[in-house]
């Protein structure tokens, strides 16, 4: 009986493990600048050469939409521009300083 339900114990255990996840990036000579949203559209329109603001119609609606830099990072330069307090703007972005483009332009 004691080793029935010491093997039991260990399949058990063996169900239960979870998978861990890590992953490392090291991003060299970061720079981050926080700015208020004129100014973030300025430094938009200086660095891309693009307006901050245009309208896209997607292809399953009529209705344009408004579409608004809210952060950039600048692969030339590694910095990343956002707003100081919009946690979820900045957190993308630097998953762009640390992954990379992994989104097609628009």
């Amino acid at each position: 009986m004691l080793v029935l339900s010491g093997l039991t114990t260990i399949l058990l255990a063996g169900c239960t493990t979870t998978q861990r996840y890590v992953e490392e990036h090291e991003i060299k000579q970061l720079r981050v600048v926080f700015l208020d949203e004129q100014s973030l559209h300025e430094r938009w329109g200086q660095i891309a050469g693009q307006a901050p603001i245009h309208f896209s119609t997607p292809m399953i609606s009529t209705s344009p939409l408004v579409k608004t830099v809210r952060g950039f990072y600048d692969y030339s330069t590694n910095t990343l521009y956002c707003e100081k307090w919009n946690f979820e703007i900045c957190g993308h972005e630097l998953h762009h300083a640390a992954l990379g483009q992994f989104h097609p332009e628009r």
